[in-house]
């Protein structure tokens, strides 16, 4: 079995909000994933979040604020008609 001694620290950078996150891996699969192992098998002990900012930055807050969606983002769905987009359709037209 691999032994997995996390003997480097990565600190992902958040893009939007400047968050530090500081991931401790193993040397050995960071080598791993950087030739080509996809990252949840090469890091599987690291949670989801941790995986994302690792590849992308991203603090877990500032994912939650993307692509979480709040009730009154749902309301506005459920009203949407399609006549709220005609002027869409006035574009297209003269196309």
């Amino acid at each position: 079995m691999k032994e997995n001694l996390k003997d480097i620290t990565v600190v992902a950078v958040c893009p939007f909000c400047g968050a530090e996150t500081e991931i401790a891996v193993s040397a050995s699969d960071y080598f791993d994933w950087m030739n080509g192992e996809l990252i949840q098998n090469a890091f599987p002990y690291l949670s989801a979040n941790e995986r994302e900012a690792f590849v992308s930055g991203i603090c877990s807050s500032c994912w939650d604020k993307m692509f979480s969606s709040s009730e009154e983002e749902e309301e506005e769905d459920e009203d949407f008609e399609y006549d709220d987009y005609a002027a869409f359709d006035d574009f297209f037209e003269g196309l």
